[in-house]
């Protein structure tokens, strides 16, 4: 790895301004990197299901060997905006000035990639095709992830690199979420005058949400109340209370249970008042899990092995462009990498942690490459 070349790819790409949905300035830069190694890169019409500016980049490194090829994979948008990012590097590490954050999520996975392909380049290492897909808007909800369809790739197995753990961790199991809306329907009347002629929302919502456990479920599942509206003057009885909230499970049977749980305490508790309740849930991506066995899992223990590291397999309870790619059909895996305090003012990398999620990147395509297809 050149890692001078790794780490300026990185900061260079950093200063990009590209929010989700404002993608189109980095992927152009993206696009002109490939072009200039040769490689030939498109871009899909993604963003126009969400009024982005930019889609997806898919492109692909034909490969010296015959073998299946192998899908890289990073997301070009970042949480919050960039604009005047000043670096500081001090001990290996790299951050920012404090003032906006440093976009390692996922500017790391994107300058890994550019690293990988260059590197196979220039060292003439054998290897299989090399397809890339660089997402918008995974941030927002991984909507450039939903565009993909399984016939858009032909690789076999995919790996992303966004995740914040250290180099050497890879992600074998993640939720999937469905967020909900609860209306909570009762009877205005006046508090004082009339108080038994009402039937009271907020008391209902009260009564539903004490019951409800909240927090974590199994080792990645959560249940979450996010806001409560309601009311309008302090004496009136309220008629409606509108709430919102999330739970996750990695298992989808599970994750059903759950949603009926949440119906179940929300409808006894109106049910007990007088009152009425609508729920909606909605599906915000499905949840993966992987066993040790499994043929993606021995390629990345391998290849993390040959970096000189212990593979450490992890549950992690956030969702990334793995879970919609996995729902997709296309086997994924999320490695660390090794950003830290993602989505703060505190972000920063280790330089080191950098170029080591690299050589993993790079040992994965060589074994890859020793592979038929399993």
């Amino acid at each position: 790895m050149n890692q001078e070349r790794l780490v300026q790819t990185f900061l260079t790409l950093g200063i990009i301004d590209s929010v989700s949905g404002n993608e189109l300035h980095v992927a152009r830069d993206i696009q002109s990197r490939l072009h200039s190694l040769g490689i030939q890169s498109s871009m899909d019409d993604a963003g126009t299901s969400f009024g982005g500016n930019a889609g997806n980049i898919l492109a692909r490194m034909e490969g010296t060997i015959d073998v299946p090829p192998v899908l890289l994979c990073a997301h070009m948008d970042t949480v919050q905006s960039t604009k005047g990012l000043k670096h500081i590097r001090e001990n290996g590490i790299i951050k920012s000035d404090g003032t906006t954050i440093l976009g390692g999520d996922d500017r790391s996975g994107v300058a890994i990639i550019l690293e990988i392909v260059q590197t196979l380049g220039e060292q003439q290492i054998p290897h299989g095709p090399i397809e890339m897909l660089f997402t918008v808007c995974e941030e927002a909800g991984m909507h450039g992830a939903k565009n993909i369809k399984r016939s858009d790739v032909e690789a076999p197995y995919c790996f992303v690199f966004d995740c914040q753990a250290s180099p050497g961790a890879y992600i074998v199991e993640a939720p999937g979420a469905v967020a909900f809306d609860v209306a909570v329907h009762g009877q205005s009347s006046h508090a004082a005058v009339s108080p038994e002629k009402g039937i009271h929302a907020i008391q209902i919502a009260s009564r539903a949400i004490a019951h409800l456990k909240l927090g974590r479920w199994a080792n990645t599942g959560m249940l979450n109340i996010g806001t409560i509206h309601g009311g309008t003057s302090i004496n009136v009885i309220p008629d409606r209370v509108d709430i919102t909230g999330e739970t996750r499970n990695a298992d989808e049977h599970e994750l059903k249970s759950q949603m009926e749980y949440i119906r179940t305490t929300f409808e006894t508790a109106a049910s007990e008042i007088g009152g009425k309740v609508k729920i909606d849930f909605k599906e915000k991506y499905h949840g993966y899990s992987f066993s040790e066995n499994d043929p993606i899992i021995r390629i990345a223990r391998k290849s993390i092995e040959a970096a000189g590291l212990i593979p450490t397999p992890m549950k992690y309870p956030g969702g990334s462009d793995a879970n919609v790619l996995n729902r997709k059909g296309i086997p994924t895996l999320n490695l660390g990498v090794g950003f830290k305090n993602a989505h703060s003012f505190q972000e920063c990398i280790d330089v080191r942690h950098l170029v080591i999620a690299a050589d993993i990147g790079l040992k994965i395509v060589e074994q890859c490459s020793m592979r038929k297809l399993s």
